[in-house]
């Protein structure tokens, strides 16, 4: 082969693990680990050569001379062999130096480097979108000289990539901004600098009661991992927004109480109490209280009231801004029998002391910090469930049946949420549970309904008739049950959805607006419904009015996707591309968005973004292909020349024929 045959044929990428792929090929299978190590290095070098010496040293670390040079030819010949199978020829040697031959390849670190000087936001983007994960993540040799220069260029490129995400962040819109800042700060949780931007572009949009839980969340990541004090700069920031709440003080203003603003509801996290007398379960008590208080601190939408600590300058104590009467308390107890632990939460209205959510939670005291991260993660989850209903002015209407079924039905929820295929697959598992427990309870089959249709949705379950049926019938018995429940009107049209059931999904779409007109997953799944129709500016206006409606909650990027479905059936490629990205980012596994941010990516133009896409669907859900994808994976347009333009243009993105 020439090598001008190879021009722009073999991509070697090094960002989240190593892959070398040929365009008309696909991904290329090498033996062993020292044949990438060879080429991921020599993609690096200047003038992509080394020198034989070097290679040895390099990935031979522990061997003399002789015997890490005669390694060297064998791993030499058989990754010439590998290439030669594929087709490929980049590889050059000429007496004592071993190189790539630069016009045969394209590497995306040198990609993602070269654009990071870009002064414009989509240009920087577009560099940015190299960044797929660590550099050579997961590639170890056990030569420390190799293992030691992967590891600083990982660091090195790594703070490349997170400084420019934060100019990014600072170029484009403050929305997008924010969603850049949650993405930095989850790539590098400890970087105060991130803490620092998010508390920034919350006070230019004027949410100075988020940018103050930044900060708090901030100081207790720096305690808790450093032993530090947030830097002089980063309490400056704080300062200044406490004096700018200061001056926006509500009594003064008379502006509604926090626990009054709509869509907003307030949680006081109080004290644990100690039922055991014993000391040390008081700093585990305090502890545990600290880890809920900042893990709700991160949660966008509710504000979090506590006895957080006050800092001190010359002398004088700094105060935080005066906090109103929560909406709800969140309290709980801590009792101990040799080394077994029971904690108890409850969640109470504020206003009418009924408990809202209860859970006791059993651990051992050996195992201290991984049962506090377990019940914090538990409380929060718990927390957004039951104040999701609220923020989406829904109350529900369908009994909550026996204690165990309500836990097992919760729990179910908490796992549904994490939208995930492993914890939906959970949640199936949970609601199973509930309902073999209370077989008539309509919480019980929704959840399950549910549960069953978005494993489908995320590739967890099969796609088999069978289990589609069964959730419809599940549906239809909670809808029978509660013929007012909204909840479960969209879960019925979910269920029908899925079945190809179009105008009957949205006769219970209808339905459940009817019920509740500010319920968002009625505007949200009607919107796709509409779009799978080919009825466009109906589904816009019902997917953007969904999107008000359910403001950065757990399933925001449910209703998204269905504005990318209608965008890319009305043509608007460019606006369903942006979109779908944003899809994909908030939710890597969610596959169905990301086969249309292929689609959208194909349709513009965008060949190396549609490769990559098509390249993250396949390695999530390796059997997909232009035979199954749609209908099958994802549901058809009604129109055929929606749904024939859909899979051109993920066959122009790479998907497999079958």
């Amino acid at each position: 082969m020439q090598s001008g045959d190879s021009v722009a044929a073999s991509k070697i990428s090094l960002f989240g693990g190593f892959r070398i792929e040929k365009e008309t090929v696909g991904p290329l299978w090498l033996t062993g680990k020292r044949g990438p190590a060879i080429i991921a290095y020599l993609a690096r070098c200047p003038g992509m050569t080394a020198t034989r010496e070097k290679l040895a040293d390099l990935l031979w670390s522990d061997s003399d001379s002789e015997h890490s040079r005669n390694s060297l030819r064998q791993t030499l010949s058989v990754l010439r062999r590998d290439l030669s199978r594929a087709g490929v020829d980049i590889i050059h040697s000429r007496r004592e130096l071993i190189g790539l031959r630069p016009d045969a390849v394209r590497v995306d670190v040198e990609e993602f480097e070269s654009g990071l000087s870009a002064r414009s936001a989509p240009d920087l983007e577009t560099a940015l979108a190299h960044y797929t994960g660590p550099f050579l993540d997961g590639v170890y040799l056990g030569s420390n000289a190799f293992d030691d220069w992967a590891a600083s260029e990982r660091d090195r490129l790594l703070g490349r990539a997170l400084e420019s995400f934060e100019k990014l962040a600072r170029l484009v819109d403050t929305e997008a901004g924010l969603a850049l800042a949650d993405r930095i700060l989850g790539m590098e949780p400890t970087r105060e600098e991130s803490y620092r931007l998010k508390m920034e572009l919350l006070a230019a949009c004027g949410q100075r009661d988020r940018a103050i839980r930044t900060y708090e969340a901030c100081r207790s990541m720096l305690k808790k991992e450093f032993g530090v004090e947030a830097s002089p700069e980063t309490r400056a920031l704080w300062q200044s927004l406490l004096s700018a709440a200061d001056t926006t003080n509500p009594q003064s203003a008379n502006a509604a109480p926090a626990s009054q603003r709509p869509g907003r509801p307030s949680i006081s996290v109080a004290d644990f109490v100690n039922l055991t007398g014993k000391r040390g379960d008081d700093f585990f008590a305090k502890g545990l209280v600290q880890d809920i208080t900042t893990a709700l601190s991160e949660v966008a939408d509710y504000v979090v009231l506590s006895g957080l600590p006050s800092l001190e300058k010359n002398g004088d104590e700094l105060k935080t801004p005066a906090l109103f009467r929560a909406r709800y308390m969140l309290n709980g107890s801590i009792q101990r029998s040799g080394d077994e632990l029971r904690v108890n939460v409850q969640l109470a209205d504020a206003g009418s002391g009924q408990n809202v959510w209860a859970q006791k939670f059993d651990g051992h005291s050996e195992n201290a910090l991984e049962f506090q991260d377990r019940i914090a993660q538990s409380v929060v989850l718990a927390v957004i469930l039951e104040l999701q209903l609220t923020n989406w002015k829904v109350r529900d209407k369908s009994p909550p049946g026996p204690p165990e079924v309500r836990r097992l039905v919760n729990e179910a929820l908490m796992k549904y949420f994490e939208m995930t295929r492993d914890s939906l697959l959970v949640g199936v598992e949970l609601a199973e549970k509930a309902l073999s427990v209370g077989p008539d309870n309509a919480r019980a089959q929704r959840t399950l309904s549910i549960a069953i249709s978005m494993s489908v949705a995320f590739g967890a379950m099969p796609r088999e008739q069978a289990q589609i049926e069964r959730a419809i019938e599940l549906a239809k018995a909670s809808v029978l049950a509660v013929p007012d429940d909204e909840i479960a009107r969209c879960i019925l049209s979910f269920a029908l959805e899925s079945s190809g059931r179009i105008d009957e999904a949205i006769a219970e779409c209808q339905h459940a607006i009817s019920l509740n007109p500010s319920y968002p997953s009625g505007h949200g799944d009607i919107s796709m419904l509409f779009a799978l129709r080919g009825q466009v500016s109906e589904a816009v206006r019902e997917a953007n009015e969904a999107i008000r409606l359910g403001t950065h909650d757990v399933i925001d990027f449910w209703r998204h996707h269905g504005l990318v479905v209608a965008l890319f059936a009305g043509g608007d490629d460019r606006r369903a591309l942006e979109v779908a990205r944003k899809v994909v980012r908030t939710k890597p596994g969610f596959v169905r968005g990301a086969l249309y941010w292929a689609a959208s990516a194909s349709a513009t133009g965008n060949n190396e973004e549609a490769s990559r896409a098509i390249h993250h669907c396949l390695s999530q859900l390796p059997h997909l292909n232009l035979g199954n994808v749609c209908p099958g994976f994802v549901p058809r347009y009604v129109k055929d020349h929606h749904h024939s333009r859909f899979l051109e243009m993920l066959s122009r993105a790479g998907l497999p024929s079958s």
